[in-house]
């Protein structure tokens, strides 16, 4: 199974937050070489909340990381010589996201983010 990781935070440095929408920083420190480690070991997907995949597309290949854009048709993702760019939560082993929270129970969830 894949391995999910998000564009802004773990990938793209994203160091203004959303700001005006564009893709405006380098990779953040150690993504490249990670992402290229993680396509050695699994299947890895991009995912992102961004409307333009091209964009995000452009973006990695830029940086070195052979991408291809989700055209909806993968229910799932197996290939380790491309990242996919989606916007789709595909079934994943785990996903790497910087604003993620864990959850195991909802009693646990609510005690500790404490509402």
């Amino acid at each position: 199974m894949a391995i999910g990781l998000d564009f802004d935070g773990p990938v793209h440095r994203y160091s203004r937050g959303w700001d005006d929408g564009t893709i405006y920083d380098p990779p953040a420190e150690g993504a490249v070489e990670g992402v290229h480690e993680l396509m050695k070991r699994d299947a890895v997907f991009i995912f992102t909340a961004r409307t333009s995949l091209l964009l995000v597309g452009a973006w990695l290949i830029q940086h070195g990381i052979p991408a291809l854009l989700d055209n909806g048709r993968h229910q799932f993702w197996n290939r380790r010589e491309l990242v996919l760019v989606t916007n789709r939560k595909l079934p994943a082993r785990v996903y790497i996201d910087d604003r993620a929270y864990r959850f195991t129970s909802w009693a646990q969830a609510f005690e500790e983010l404490a509402f």
